[in-house]
């Protein structure tokens, strides 16, 4: 799919922005500051519903306004046109989305129509940062790719809850009981066996994707690796079944420790991915021109996976991509994404751009200054 035309309105520090996108690469160039990256999460609202960036709505209007509004045009790869709107009423703290003038019922219903994936900076936390970063991460991208895994996860976190509650009841003495928590117990297994179970699966198969991507960048000799082991030192059941056993083992095992400190101590909330290159974990040896290339090869094996797995073209947004990679990588890594699909990439180079012996047959360039594109080119090759 591709992003023909977007429109913003009291949209961070735009007060309104239009631009008509080209099929190919997108660059959006400019100072630091003046509005590329906002761009960028304006796209993600209309895919996601969400910012990738901002924890809050409320964050995001204008400064003195009290609403937002984002509109664009989406053809899917089958040719077939949607209209999209998000709008935000800060008064009534009120979300909008549209799909060709009509609302949805539900915003998570949105998640998985229109795939994208999304690098920031912010994303270098998957491979440097805690658990937390890399467990985001797979949902994020089983979630866009599989519909009843999203069900299950948004039903394992509201069961959670529920049973965090409990426990905390528990701890501070103001009720008590295991037939209070049974039930939670009961739906937490079932809920969080099904989550394991997808997330063991897509790393299986995401791992040599990841593998194939990073070997584009970078001579023999590195090799990276993916390694997901919810249940620590057992081995992983061989049915949903199974698993639902062994987790309700791990609970019952852990009952005392839950109630001493209140919380839930067993599930995939606690699950990590090893990211390792040559054997060794990515987190305590690589360099930070290894990171970079580690995250970028799981960006681009997302999209790889996405498209597949959605049989759409995901947009790919990648803001400052091409910060601490080396001009080798770097026309390694525009080489590889040339052939993708529609990109948009932020960059505060524009002689840098400029340089690259581009092969797509369009691009464009947007200058953004003070909220606004004050110049914009677009580049044919005969």
């Amino acid at each position: 799919m591709y992003l023909s035309e977007l429109s913003v309105k009291n949209f961070r520090n735009h007060t309104h922005t239009a631009i008509e996108c080209c099929r190919g690469l997108n660059f959006l160039l400019g100072n630091n500051g003046q509005g590329k990256t906002n761009i960028i999460e304006a796209i993600s609202y209309l895919c996601l519903t969400k910012s990738f960036y901002a924890a809050s709505d409320t964050l995001v209007p204008k400064f003195g306004e009290g609403m937002f509004e984002i509109e664009g045009r989406i053809v899917s790869d089958d040719g077939k046109p949607f209209h999209l709107r998000a709008a935000y009423l800060a008064d009534t703290n009120e979300k909008v989305f549209m799909i060709n003038r009509r609302r949805v019922g539900t915003l998570s219903s949105v998640i998985g129509k229109f795939p994208i994936v999304i690098f920031s900076p912010e994303h270098g936390a998957i491979t440097t940062g805690g658990p937390a970063q890399r467990r985001k991460f797979l949902d994020m991208v089983i979630s866009q790719s599989s519909r009843p895994y999203f069900k299950d996860l948004l039903d394992y976190r509201n069961i959670l809850r529920q049973r965090n509650r409990i426990l905390l009841d528990m701890k501070l003495g103001r009720r008590g009981g295991t037939d209070l928590l049974e039930p939670w117990n009961e739906q937490l297994v079932s809920a969080g066996s099904a989550v394991w179970w997808k997330r063991r699966s897509f790393v299986g198969e995401f791992d040599p994707i990841v593998r194939l991507v990073y070997s584009h960048f970078v001579a023999a000799g590195e090799d990276p690796s993916l390694e997901y082991r919810p249940l620590g030192d057992r081995d992983f059941p061989e049915s949903v079944g199974a698993l639902e056993g062994v987790f309700s083992e791990l609970l019952r095992a852990r009952e005392n420790e839950e109630r001493r400190f209140g919380t839930s101590l067993v599930g995939p909330h606690r699950d990590d991915v090893i990211f390792r290159l040559n054997g060794r974990e990515l987190r305590s040896y690589a360099s930070q021109g290894q990171h970079k290339t580690f995250i970028i090869s799981l960006k681009l094996g997302e999209f790889l996976y996405l498209k597949s797995r959605c049989r759409e073209t995901p947009l790919l947004l990648l803001d400052d991509v091409f910060a601490e990679l080396d001009d080798d990588r770097t026309e390694k890594v525009i080489g590889y994404i040339e052939r993708m699909g529609q990109a948009f990439l932020t960059s505060t180079h524009r002689q840098l751009i400029e340089s690259w012996n581009l092969n797509r047959a369009e691009y464009r360039y947007f200058v953004i200054e003070g909220g606004a594109v004050a110049e914009q080119k677009t580049v044919v090759h005969e």
